[in-house]
């Protein structure tokens, strides 16, 4: 019933839907999880080479309909490109494996800190649609 209040509540409104962009961060956040258990996984496999998701960018791009914008003369202009991608350069071991154990596990803390953050939002923004409709 919540969730269908607030599909309604975003169809008029042109604003950003939480609860939506919530739960698919979720869903990125739980591919991404089970990639890096696979790189994990691998750690000793020859020739295996490290993976990781797209991120999660583009689906914020999709959602915010809020754009930057330089108000003054006075603002500094961005100078990084908007379609910028970060190659990863590692190194192999001798069997050609790319997993480095200590990038991998820094990656799943991240996640799992991501994972809290996204499950918080959404645990207080049905509260708060609870408590506005008065069922507690």
């Amino acid at each position: 019933m919540l969730q269908a209040a607030s599909a309604q509540l975003t169809a008029t409104n042109a604003g950003t839907d939480v609860l939506d962009l919530a739960s698919q961060r979720l869903k990125w956040l739980q591919a991404r999880e089970s990639v890096l258990a696979g790189n994990v996984a691998n750690a000793n496999t020859p020739g295996y080479v490290s993976r990781d998701v797209p991120q999660f960018a583009g689906v914020l791009k999709d959602h915010l309909s809020v754009a930057l914008a330089r108000t003054d003369a006075t603002h500094l202009a961005g100078t990084a490109p908007q379609n910028a991608t970060v190659q990863k350069t590692g190194s192999s071991s001798l069997d050609g494996n790319q997993v480095d154990i200590e990038t991998e596990l820094e990656k799943i803390t991240a996640t799992d800190d991501q994972q809290r953050l996204a499950t918080n939002t959404y645990s207080t923004y049905m509260s708060m649609f609870s408590i506005a409709l008065g069922s507690s």
